[in-house]
This record gives structure tokens, C-alpha cells and sequence, in this order.
């Protein structure tokens, strides 16, 4: 009995058979023949097996000319998109930087002839800072307060009411291409030194507003600035344009830094305080305008140098406004001991009438503004990198110069916190 003749058809889903399903089809090729050869006739056997061999050639042909097509997984689309978002992650938490820091203060004051008040008082600060590129960031900074341009405190008062929260920082700063270069604009932290910390000329707390420049190379420093103080629709705008200057000179285990600075304050003379009226000190007409101008000559040393268990900085700062006639000088000495988590200071100032402008020198001592002298003493301990302890107590004399004398006593007691 003869096996008869066939034909194989092969399936359109076969086409796309990969390497391995081609070798599964080859191998029960012979079993399909073994199959259909019990059922043949022996005359028919030779012309069958040829046209199998034909069969099989043409298949293998169809497989070799597929396979040689390449093709791209369906899920090879989803890994260059799980490494971009990764990419995309990785690098916005490299560009963004979130700090900030909260103080926790009690003040107690007596002052001269008044009853003696206590008070408690919060602040709160938080900044975002977002590199653009490598040379380039903007920064932006909320803090608690009101428009006070040197105080971001907010008094616990008023019937537990809502308290304030106002743009304390917002600015783009660029690192030039020259080698200690750097450029800020906007409302910024003040670009210039202040000797030992101390704010006889500029308060702590204060955000200038305008174009800032900072250099430092080798030994030799500089900054400068352009501030807008007082802009005005009806008459000439007031600016503060001025620059500081100096060197960082080093020893085995000291460093001084010492320099000069001159700040000149455009069309203050005769026009009305520059912040709420309020001239902190500074002389004023019957109208309420200033009677001097302000052009501020400065010059400030701050030496540091290290002992077998203690860090100690010595400073003088010294200031002449070189437009008043008289009650025209400030002075400031002082000195700091940091050793371990301890650390102690004291400072005299001696500040008169219309030596600084009173709108941005320090806001605690005597109160505020200008026209007074006295001693400050301070002590803090840091209970970890991120928790401080300080105090600060203020034995002022004001109005010393004009009005009433009077004692003016101050204690601040804080905990601070920072992230």
C-alpha cells in the first residue's frame, strides 16, 4: 500500500516563528511523514518523499528570510522611559535646595522712668534656592514680620490673631566667568562685612534691594553695591551706591581681616525718613525730614586667632558720616571666645545722632537706631549642629546726644533651630 500524495500548507502565524519554534517545526516534519507513510502505497513513496523535500525547502527559505528582519520588543519602549523619569528626578533634587531656620525668644526690658515690660516674640525663615546652571541660581525666602526692612520678629500678642508672613529673599546671583567674581540682583543678604558681626552700620537682619557685587581673590577682597532706598513718582529717587575694600592676611594659627568702606546715600538731606516716617535717632527738621546727608566712611579690623582650647576674635569698626557738622561719629570694640559649644562675647558702642543712618543699624541695641552707648554681653550654647541656646544682654544709655537720658536694659533669651 503506497502513501499518497500531499500537500502542506503552511499557516500565515508560522511567518513569524522565532529560531527555536523553527527547529520544533523541522523535527515533526519527518513524524508527520512517518505518519502519513503507514497509509501509502509503495509505487507512490519516492515521488511523495521528493515533493516533501520540496515542501521543506521552500518553508526553510520563508523562516531563513524572516528571521534575517530584525525586530524590537514591546517592552524594550518601557526602559528608556523609567530612566528618564529616574534621570528627571535625580537631577531636580540635585538643582533644589530647601534650608531655613526658627527662633523661640523671650525679652525682658527696663527701661529708665517706665514700667517694665516682657514680651515673647517669634521667628520664622525659609529659603528655596535653584541652580539654573553652574554659574547661575535664584533664590526665594519667606519669613514671618512685617515690613520692617531689619526685623522679621513677630510679637505673641493681639488675641492669639493670624500672624504676617512677607518675601524676605528674592534674587539671581551669577558666578562670572572672572576667577571670585559674583553678581546679585534683587532683594538679597547683604553683601557687605560687618566686623565681628556687629551692627553698627547694618543690622543682622537687613535685605538690601538692588544690583550686589562680591569679589574675593588670593588675599584681596571687595564688595560693592547699588540699592535702591527711597523711589519716588514725584521727586528724585534715593540710592545708596558704595563699596568695601581689603585684605585676609594669615599667620600659623591667626588671620586678620581688615579694610575701608564709603557709603553714600543720594538725596537724603531734607526729605522724610526713609522707612514709616520713623528717623531711629538720625536728627530731623521741624517737617520731619532729615537734617544731614549721609556719606559714610568706614574703616573695621577683625583679628582671630586660636589658643590650645579656644577660638577668640578681636574687632573695631569705626564710622564718620562725612556730611554731618557734628554728632557725626560711631565707634564699635568688641571681642568673642568660642571653645567646644560654648561661646561669649561683649561689645561697646558708642553711636551718635547722625553717624549711621538709624533706618538700618541694629534694631536691639538701645532699642534701635542711633543716639546712645553701652555694653552688650552675650553667651550660647549649641546643644547639636542644629539646636542653639543664646542670650544677650543690652546696658544701654540713649538719647544721649539729644532729648532725655535715659538707662535702657534688655534681655533676650533664645532657642534656635535649623534645617
Amino acid at each position: 500500500m503506497s502513501c499518497p500524495s500531499q500537500v502542506i500548507h503552511v499557516p500565515k502565524p508560522f511567518l513569524t516563528l522565532t529560531f527555536i519554534h523553527r527547529w520544533v517545526l523541522l523535527a515533526a516534519l519527518p513524524l508527520f511523514c512517518l505518519a502519513n507513510t503507514a497509509m501509502a502505497t509503495p509505487d507512490d513513496e519516492d515521488s511523495e518523499i521528493e515533493q516533501l523535500r520540496a515542501q521543506l525547502a521552500v518553508l526553510t527559505a520563508r523562516l531563513d528570510a524572516l528571521e534575517s528582519t530584525p525586530t524590537i520588543p514591546a517592552q524594550s519602549y518601557a526602559v528608556p522611559e523609567t530612566t528618564a523619569t529616574a534621570s528627571s528626578a535625580t537631577s531636580w533634587a540635585e538643582r533644589i535646595k530647601l534650608k531655613g531656620d526658627f527662633r523661640y525668644r523671650h525679652e525682658a526690658f527696663d527701661v529708665e522712668d517706665r514700667n517694665e515690660r516682657h514680651r515673647q516674640r517669634i521667628r520664622a525663615r525659609t529659603e528655596l534656592q535653584a541652580k539654573i546652571n553652574d554659574r547661575v541660581q535664584v533664590g526665594f525666602g519667606l519669613a514671618t514680620g512685617g515690613d520692617d526692612p531689619i526685623s522679621t520678629n513677630q510679637t505673641l500678642d493681639d488675641g492669639a490673631s493670624s500672624k504676617g508672613v512677607v518675601v524676605d529673599l528674592a534674587y539671581v546671583s551669577w558666578e562670572t566667568p572672572v576667577d571670585g567674581l559674583g553678581i546679585k540682583a534683587g532683594k538679597f543678604k547683604n553683601v557687605f562685612h560687618r566686623a565681628g558681626g556687629n551692627g553698627l552700620v547694618w543690622d543682622g537682619d537687613l535685605r538690601p534691594e538692588g544690583l550686589g557685587v562680591q569679589f574675593n581673590r588670593g588675599a584681596f577682597f571687595a564688595n560693592a553695591a547699588t540699592l535702591w532706598v527711597d523711589e519716588s513718582s514725584s521727586g528724585e529717587d534715593s540710592l545708596l551706591v558704595g563699596g568695601q575694600f581689603g585684605l585676609n592676611t594669615s599667620f600659623d594659627t591667626a588671620s586678620l581681616r581688615s579694610g575701608l568702606g564709603y557709603y553714600h546715600y543720594t538725596d537724603a538731606k531734607g526729605r522724610s525718613a526713609f522707612f514709616d516716617g520713623a528717623a531711629q535717632g538720625n536728627r530731623t527738621n521741624p517737617d520731619g525730614t532729615y537734617v544731614s546727608d549721609f556719606h559714610l566712611m568706614e574703616g573695621f579690623a577683625e583679628y582671630q586667632f586660636e589658643t590650645a582650647h579656644s577660638k577668640i576674635t578681636l574687632f573695631a569698626d569705626f564710622v564718620q558720616n562725612l556730611a554731618a557738622d557734628d554728632y557725626d561719629t560711631a565707634w564699635a570694640l568688641g571681642v568673642k571666645l568660642k571653645r567646644a559649644q560654648l561661646s561669649l562675647g561683649w561689645t561697646y558702642q558708642d553711636v551718635e545722632a547722625d553717624s549711621v543712618l538709624g533706618t538700618f543699624s541694629d534694631s536691639d541695641f538701645i532699642g534701635g537706631g542711633t543716639d546712645g552707648e553701652g555694653h552688650i554681653l552675650q553667651a550660647g550654647y549649641a546643644l547639636s549642629k542644629k539646636i542653639a541656646l543664646k542670650g544677650t544682654l543690652f546696658l544701654n544709655n540713649r538719647n544721649v546726644d539729644f532729648g532725655q537720658e535715659e538707662d535702657f536694659k534688655r534681655l533676650m533669651l533664645d532657642i534656635s533651630y535649623k534645617y
